[in-house]
């Protein structure tokens, strides 16, 4: 009897142990399937995928990145610009440094006026002498023309009275007529010389005229009576030059006083 009964206690433990190995089995395989199949992913997981942006918050980073490439480049434009106005401005004071250390300077109050020493018995003949007045307000280009004569020059021209002046150059005629009112007459008391005197401010035709002689590089000027005597005098060498000259400082005036104005 003993033996039969440790054979039933040996079967008693047998199945014991088995059955604690089946539900360790299963308990495991339970865990895992849970963890594998049913958990959520990880943090570490989740912050490798983010979200994606939507439409709206893409079309505004990409709206305000092309408002800063917009800025940068505007800004560099300005920066060129100033840059240029710069060396613009210190080619110009060169420039009228340059032409005005020729000419003579006087004030008049608040105007200043540029011009060309003359000489007060010059050789006869017709001169055109072109002067600049700059004032707060502006600047203005002027013109005097001058008609000399010396009896000793044997020619016998004497008083022309003109009351018209005529510019040739680059094939083109500007014809100018004279107030006969406006005419200022000089006599000398020995009557040994004479003058006669226009001067006037160069409006749009006096100055294509100029601008035509600097263009064609030569020209001439013809002061008359209509129907009676003349004196014509050419734009050449020196004469050429300070019409060259006064006409590049009006230009270069006229733009400094601009900027002034624009500032």
């Amino acid at each position: 009897m003993k033996e039969g009964g440790d054979i039933t206690s040996n079967t008693k433990i047998l199945m014991t142990a088995l059955m604690t190995y089946i539900i360790v089995c299963v308990a495991g395989g339970a865990a895992y399937y849970y963890y594998a199949m049913m958990a959520p992913p990880p943090a570490e997981a989740e912050a490798l995928e983010p979200p994606g942006k939507s439409p709206e918050e893409m079309a505004r980073q990409a709206e305000e990145a092309k408002a800063k490439a917009d800025a940068a480049e505007e800004a560099k434009k300005k920066a060129a610009e100033k840059q240029q106005a710069r060396v613009r401005v210190a080619n110009r004071d060169r420039d009228i440094a340059r032409l005005t250390a020729g000419m003579e300077r006087s004030q008049n109050g608040t105007v200043t006026l540029y011009n060309y020493a003359k000489s007060a018995r010059p050789a006869s003949g017709l001169y055109l002498n072109p002067s600049l007045a700059e004032g707060k307000r502006g600047c203005r280009l002027q013109y005097e023309l001058y008609y000399y004569y010396n009896i000793n020059d044997g020619q016998g021209t004497a008083w022309i009275f003109g009351d018209h002046a005529v510019i040739k150059a680059g094939g083109k005629h500007y014809e100018f007529p004279l107030d006969p009112q406006k005419l200022q007459k000089s006599l000398a008391p020995d009557a040994e010389w004479l003058s006669e005197r226009y001067t006037g401010l160069v409006d749009e035709n006096w100055l294509a005229a100029l601008r035509g002689v600097i263009a064609a590089g030569y020209g001439t000027i013809t002061y008359y009576q209509q129907g009676g005597k003349s004196v014509t005098a050419e734009f050449s060498g020196e004469a050429y030059q300070h019409i060259k000259d006064m006409v590049e400082l009006y230009d270069l005036t006229v733009g400094q006083q601009k900027d002034m104005e624009d500032e």
